[in-house]
């Protein structure tokens, strides 16, 4: 298996080249009477505008899909999708945030609602804030653009989007006043259970919906074989209780046929609690470490107010919509361990508390107009983006002997690694999508201006836990970022889009005023007040085929990274320091401090398609595969960029019965393998072996009311490591990371 994979990534170029000349020449309808397929988009124009017209690479996953593929949360939404990943599992802090296309972390933006999640922050082996902040069966859609799209939502946006929008009453009611629904589910993996409640109702003009999930479960369940049972050398993972909580809550108001104000309530909060019994029994810094328990929290609350005008009256204006919101997000973790320290006479009971907290508020005013003139059309989409950023973190604990009297430690707490900082951004974008030679042209410029304005507000707890450290500093930058998009309708069926975008990302708080002091270790890091935005230029070329039988499209891309940020956690020393060997002069402390210093470029090939198999005579069965394929280099140093993920194949085979009540897929997932020279010198990542796994989903509609939902997963029970999940495991202790081997998963719901 591995051996075909490798063979498919050498001759990926060959097959791009054959696929687009494969599709060029199915330019002629594939049935009579077909239409082209009308799956929408917001996220790749700021409005709903079928995908088709979009020159750009979105994938769009309903809530249809999210229930058949049974996901459990934000990794699970995207297993099928080759080149987007989510990394973390059997990690005590749980899942980070998207990679797309190599790029990952904080250079996504991430949305719900078109309000930004919260940032990932870390410091040290106590605090990992990460982005799992969203509950999947609120979601009505998830859309993943792939590439820059700064031009459109600003920063973060550098290696592209991931847009959540939550379900809303019209979904449910149709030509109804009442909807209600149960869904419950379990799966084998974690040993979870869930349970969802969705009511909606309307009343005259006013629409209301409540939708309320809970879930419990244990640790995911690796495919590892069987070692000892505490320390390093642990294979099975540590012991975990999982619990989340989420609330979705909506009112809608028709004021007249064209205006709408909305009210939205979201609520999220999970609970981790977890035995690190792969730490048990090791040595940190001379001392025994005899057990490790961690209680892990995450709360996002979120209000928007939302109002829309979909004729108006005024100038240059046919539909408005303005927004204002706010959302407080909270990540608080709570680690307790017992230690022995040198001379190991008696044992010390030390606590460590991290809190990182961000709140954020803003607003938005959107317009839309459309402008005729004798040789084209114009949809004018333009607007300002305001939002504030609150951030803060806090580190707190102590240590105490057998008798519980407090024992002194070198580095004072509480502390902050950064001062309390509020960021604050105001963006000016418009976009004109242009359709010429009646729509067989579609031009799509744009542009926005962004201006990132920082303040802090240094306290005691910044200043006095990191004496020495430079003084904080307040710092302001802007971005200009452009896009252009072209697609030509070539015939009925086929187009081809090209599209160039910029992306970028403002400095990050964190980096720009992190300051920390070991005094024991003699090392510290400073802040960084030079730093400026990370920025991107990408190129994409594609090809779509779209009609009621088929959707076929392949993409071909590049893209530009310039000054990225190597971040003190990395280990990286400043350049001001390298003479002395990374060293203080005046101290002797080892210094660490963030900079702007990395080139990095990405090329790579997409493809993918869903095929109704009725014409060849197959009714009712059908085929639908994807392929991304990656390669990213260090400019600077030539090495390959160890972010960039194996080459991914899915194929799919479908069958959905003549009366529609039951139908399931057969999914192959290969992914090729990372060898020695696909990782960076001197990278403690290990290698990972290439492996195919087979999935079965099917589902069955007992009654007109009732549904069931069936998947079971790595029917072979292939032992596998996901190269996302290597960051951060070494090379030893590898085993407790594997995926799940056989599991399954069920579901039913109940609809009245």
């Amino acid at each position: 298996m591995s051996g075909y994979i490798y063979a498919l990534g050498k001759n990926m170029k060959k097959l791009s080249l054959w696929f687009v000349g494969a599709t060029v020449a199915m330019g002629i309808p594939m049935s009579t009477g077909a239409t082209d397929l009308e799956t929408i988009t917001v996220v790749g124009s700021r409005t709903e505008r079928p995908l088709k017209e979009i020159a750009a690479t979105i994938d769009v996953i309903d809530s249809d899909r999210i229930e058949e593929e049974l996901a459990r949360d934000i990794a699970d939404l995207v297993r099928f999708e080759p080149g987007v990943t989510v990394s973390g599992t059997g990690s005590r802090f749980g899942l980070s945030g998207f990679n797309i296309r190599g790029i990952g972390g904080n250079r996504v933006l991430t949305l719900v609602d078109g309000v930004r999640v919260a940032e990932e922050f870390s410091f040290g082996p106590f605090l990992s804030s990460r982005r799992d902040f969203v509950d999947i069966d609120s979601l009505a859609s998830a859309e993943i653009a792939r590439g820059p799209i700064s031009s459109l939502w600003g920063s973060d946006a550098l290696g592209g989007v991931v847009s959540f929008n939550t379900l809303s009453p019209d979904q449910f009611l149709g030509d109804d006043t009442f909807y209600s629904g149960y869904k419950v589910g379990y799966s084998s993996a974690d040993r979870s259970t869930m349970g969802t409640v969705t009511i909606a109702g309307q009343q005259g003009s006013v629409s209301t919906l409540l939708v309320a999930t809970l879930r419990n479960g244990q640790e995911t369940k690796n495919n590892a074989a069987a070692g000892t049972e505490f320390g390093s050398d642990r294979t099975a993972p540590d012991e975990q209780d999982n619990e989340s909580r989420n609330v979705t809550a909506k009112l809608s108001w028709d004021i007249s046929d064209t205006q709408r104000i909305g009210v939205a309530l979201d609520s999220y909060k999970s609970e981790t609690d977890t035995k690190i019994l792969s730490d048990y029994g090791i040595f940190s810094r001379g001392t025994l470490v005899n057990s490790r328990t961690a209680e892990d929290e995450r709360d996002r609350t979120r209000v928007t107010l939302r109002y829309e005008h979909t004729n108006s009256s005024l100038p240059l204006v046919d539909s408005l919509l303005l927004t204002a919101y706010w959302q407080d997000s909270e990540s608080f973790q709570d680690l307790t361990e017992s230690r022995t320290p040198p001379p190991y006479f008696a044992n010390q009971t030390r606590k460590r508390l991290s809190t990182f907290q961000q709140e954020i508020v803003g607003a938005t005013a959107q317009f839309s107009s459309s402008i005729l003139t004798p040789s084209s059309s114009h949809t004018l989409t333009y607007g300002i983006d305001y939002y504030e950023t609150s951030n803060e973190s806090v580190r707190d604990g102590g240590t105490r002997d057998s008798l519980g009297n407090p024992v002194f430690e070198f580095s004072p707490l509480p502390t902050r690694d950064f001062p309390k900082t509020d960021v604050e951004n105001i963006a000016f974008y418009i976009q004109d999508e242009i359709e010429l030679f009646d729509g067989k042209l579609l031009l799509s410029p744009g542009a926005r201006y962004d201006r990132n304005e920082a303040s802090t507000a240094p306290d005691s707890l910044y200043l006095l836990g990191n004496p020495g450290v430079a003084t904080p500093v307040d710092y302001e930058e802007s971005e200009l970022t452009l896009k252009f998009g072209a697609l030509v309708q070539l015939t009925d069926y086929l187009s081809s889009f090209g599209r160039y975008s910029e992306g970028f990302r403002a400095p990050p708080f964190d980096d720009v005023n992190l300051g920390f002091t070991n005094f024991l270790g003699g090392y510290k890091t400073i802040s960084a007040p030079d730093l400026t935005s990370e920025t991107s230029d990408s190129f994409e070329v594609g090809l779509r085929f779209l009609s009621e039988n088929a959707e076929i499209s392949v993409t071909a891309f590049s893209s530009d990274y310039d000054d990225f940020i190597a971040s003190a956690g990395s280990g990286h020393c400043p350049t001001a320091y390298r003479q002395f060997g990374c060293f203080d002069p005046v101290d002797g402390f080892l210094v660490f401090q963030s900079e702007n210093i990395s080139r990095v470029s990405i090329d790579g090939v997409e493809l993918r398609f869903l095929l109704d198999m009725g014409l060849m005579g197959f009714d009712n069965f059908g085929v639908r595969g994807a392929i991304a394929y990656a390669d990213g280099e260090d400019e600077d140093t030539g090495e390959p960029l160890d972010t960039v993920q194996p080459l991914t194949a899915v194929l799919g085979l479908s069958y959905d019965s003549e009366d529609g009540k039951w139908g399931g897929q057969l999914i192959w997932t290969g992914v090729r393998a990372k060898d020695a020279s696909d990782i960076s010198v001197g990278s403690a990542l290990r290698e990972t072996s290439g492996y195919g796994l087979v999935d079965l989903i099917a589902r069955y509609r007992v009654t007109e009311s009732l549904s069931a939902n069936l998947g079971i997963y790595n029917i072979t029970d292939k032992t596998y490591i996901k190269w996302a999940d290597t960051p951060g495991i070494g090379r030893d202790a590898a085993d407790r990371f594997t995926q799940p081997g056989t599991n399954f998963s069920v579901g039913l719901k109940l609809e009245l």
